[in-house]
Order: structure tokens, then sequence, then C-alpha cells
């Protein structure tokens, strides 16, 4: 899902919140595990001549058009609240190939206040799928507990912990431009060639969406596509990605009521990218939430449902890892950045925290500050925490990376088979908590804070 620079998590749905894993490893003809960089996402090949041409695009910046947006941003991060409707458009793929949850139009609330630890930069929310103009689908949070109810087998699932994996990837009805210009990317551990850069905006035109009067502005930025190759396996150096925001910006409060968004590799007339268009509508801004506004108590007479949802019916199975909690963890001898061999068995009677990443994967680059602070906290504790660089396309990349950033926690390298053969991982990040007795306390693909991590650390020392 996740494409190599942390950027791309600005064009992403689910990957805006970094709450699923990069997927960088496909099975060749004959079974073994090959290399690749994931494509940008939604990002599909289509024939040469099907390519649209690019559309025209501002080059320069506007001075009235950077006003506007500037004053929608600083609009947007006053907001304590927000409640509407979003309705989101996918061109160029068949509705029924969409994961549940995405597309249509989707009751929102977000609690800006007291956001939640991690990437997300809002606590409290509820998203409520609509069909015609009835729920069928309703996801809440409450800072602490999550549940998703399904209105047409009348059930429901809950948890008190895995809350991001219970929403998957109807993360994508959030409303993407209001999570991204909320969020501090750079906090996250994204460089400044990481960022997008904004290379044109002008103002260019008005209309009325849902009844209030919009500034329509067009933004072009541009990022850079460090590590992705070509069919022949070839580095695309020098390539970027555009992505073309058309945004109706609302006079009355400054926020947007229509974002449409297309991405594009210019020179690569043969891919065609992302285009969505999502509009909001019944915006109230800074609404008085009640405590029913995310209950997630389960309605009445609702059964509790443990297995897959009914509305995964049919979709691929998630793939299932090698190990779980509580069986012995695969033995590895790995070299750390000063090229010294890092046993498992030299690390017995100590709790391991093992984090797979790589420089090119955006989720593990935002999780990264977090496991740098638990290396510290727990330091002499009895806790040992190691980054194991995983499917890196560069030598030297993850060394040179960790310096940048002053990340002092060690690092091990090339953890390719310890993540595949031993762990059957196919995404990173993938952590791994292990007991001072060698069994695995926890394991698990994706990062959505250091909550679940800490409680795992805890438990493990109190044996």
């Amino acid at each position: 899902m996740l494409p190599a620079p942390l950027t791309t998590v600005t064009t992403a749905f689910v990957a805006s919140l970094g709450l699923l894993a990069a997927t960088p490893a496909t099975a060749g003809d004959d079974g073994a595990a090959k290399k690749v960089v994931p494509a940008v996402p939604l990002m599909q090949k289509v024939a040469p001549g099907d390519a649209k041409p690019a559309a025209s695009v501002p080059t320069t910046i506007d001075p009235k058009a950077q006003a506007i947006q500037d004053h929608a941003i600083d609009a947007l991060k006053k907001l304590k609240g927000i409640d509407m409707v979003t309705d989101l458009k996918v061109n160029g793929i068949d509705p029924a190939m969409l994961p549940p949850g995405v597309g249509g139009k989707t009751h929102v609330k977000l609690d800006f206040t007291n956001p939640i630890e991690g990437p997300a930069p809002f606590g409290r929310f509820t998203l409520e799928s609509m069909k015609d103009g009835k729920p069928v689908a309703r996801f809440a949070f409450d800072g602490k507990t999550a549940i998703l109810v399904d209105e047409p087998t009348k059930s429901f699932e809950a948890t008190d912990a895995q809350w991001f994996q219970l929403l998957g990837q109807r993360a994508a009805a959030l409303p993407q431009w209001h999570i991204e210009n909320r969020m501090d990317l750079a906090a996250l551990g994204a460089s400044k060639d990481d960022l997008p850069k904004l290379v044109g905006l002008a103002i260019v035109g008005e209309e009325t969406v849902d009844g209030t009067p919009c500034d329509v502005l067009k933004a072009v930025r541009t990022v850079k596509l460090e590590g992705m190759e070509d069919d022949e396996g070839k580095p695309m150096s020098g390539k970027e990605m555009r992505i073309v925001e058309t945004v109706a910006f609302a006079r009355a409060d400054g926020l947007p009521r229509r974002v449409a968004s297309v991405t594009e590799i210019p020179g690569e007339e043969a891919m065609a990218g992302m285009d969505t268009v999502t509009t909001f509508t019944a915006v109230k801004v800074d609404p008085a939430f009640d405590a029913a506004s995310f209950s997630t108590k389960a309605p009445d007479g609702y059964a509790k449902q443990d297995g897959p949802k009914a509305d995964n019916a049919g979709a691929p199975p998630e793939p299932e890892l090698k190990v779980k909690a509580g069986d012995a963890a695969p033995a590895f001898t790995l070299k750390d950045l000063d090229g010294k061999d890092v046993s498992l068995a030299s690390l017995a009677g100590k709790v391991v925290l093992l984090d797979f990443w790589a420089t090119w994967c955006g989720p593990c680059k935002a999780a990264m500050p977090f496991i740098q602070k638990i290396h510290d906290e727990y330091k002499g504790k009895g806790v040992m925490v190691y980054g194991v660089n995983t499917w890196e396309k560069k030598d030297g990349a993850a060394k040179k990376y960790m310096a940048e950033k002053g990340y002092t926690y060690p690092c091990l390298l090339a953890g390719d088979d310890l993540a595949g053969k031993s762990y059957g991982t196919s995404g990173i990040p993938t952590l791994v908590v292990i007991g001072k007795d060698g069994k695995i306390a926890m394991v698990e693909v994706g990062f959505g804070g250091d909550q679940k991590i800490r409680a795992a650390i805890d438990a493990a020392l109190a044996k």
C-alpha cells in the first residue's frame, strides 16, 4: 500500500495515519521472495494510448492564493472539532474493487482535543458509512476502546487495544486534507527532502458547494521517488511524483468543501495516478460533542462477532505470520552497524524489542521516534531495543539515515531472511517483543502507537 518516501503519506488514504505496513516483498514464479519497491498508492498500469495528458497546472505561487490557503490551514489548526458528511469518489477504479468503507458518503466526527498517542492528529472520532441516506456501518473510538457496528448483519466487533487494526482501510473515509494539514510530518521523522515541495499555486475560479460560496485554488506539489524501480528493476533516478490538488475553500470559515486530487509521474505516460474527489457537506465547526457522539456501547440485541467481518467476505485473507505470541523466537545472528555479530542467544535473560524497518518505508520512519523514546526510557533496565534493517535498497542507507536523525538505539543489518523466512512477514514495520525466556511476547505488523509495545515490555519484565 505504501510507497518509498514518507511524503507519499500525504497522498495515501490509510497511510496518512501510518496505520498499515508497507509491503515490499512479492513471490516470483519460482516461489522465492522477490524484492520490489511498492508502487505509488492506487497507481496502476494503463496502455500508453490510454494515458491522459497532464492537465495544465500552475508553475508559480500566487501570493493571493497563498494567503487563502494559509488562512484555511490556520483555521483548521484552531479547530477543536468538526462534524461533516464526506463523499469520496475514486476515479478510474471499479467501486467493487475498493475495500469496505472506502468510497461513498460517510458521516464524520473528529475531536481534535487530546490527540491519541501516535501519528494521528486527533482524539475521539466516529465514521458512519451511509447508503441511500441510511447508516450501514459505524466505527467509533472514544480514546480507549473502539467498536465497529455492521447494520445489515446486526453485529459488532469491539477492541480495547488494536483499534487501528479494527479500523483498517476504513481510515480512507477520514478527511485527508484536514488530517495531513494538522500533522507535523517533520516531528514524525520526515526530512526536508521527504516533505512535499509546493511548486505552483493559483486561484482558478469560484463556485458554490453545499450552498457555500468558495474560492477555488489549484496547488501543485512534487515528491522525490527515490528507490522506485521500473519494470526491468532499474532505479527510476531523478523521478518525481506530482500531486495536483484543486480545492474549493469556503469564504465563510476558510475550510475546504471539495478537494480533487490527482497524482502522476511526469514522463511516465503509461502510469495512471490516484484520482479522487472528496466533497464535504453539512460542515459544523467546533460542535458541542456529547458522550453519545463517540459511544462504543454495543446496540441492544446486536451479536458480537469474533471472526472475520461480514463485509470482508470474498476478500483475500490477511497474510498470517509463521509465529505468534508464546512461540519460541526464531534464532538469528546479524551484524550491527559496526560489523559486530549480535545473536538472539547472546541476549538471553533480557527483554528484546525488534523493529523491522527500511529507509524507504514511511510508516517505519514515522515509528522510529517512538522506538528511540522506548530505548531511552528502558535503557539499563534489562531491555534491548534493535532496529532490524530489512529489504533495504542501498548499501549504507540505514547507517546514514540513523546518523542523520540522531537515533542512538542499535541497528542490525540484512534482516530480510529473519523477517520473511523466519517470521513470515510481508510488510514492515513489524514489531516483535521477546521475553527473557526467549519466547515471543508480542508481534504485530504495522505501527499505531507505542502503548501496546510498552505493555508487552512491562509484562515481560515482570515475569
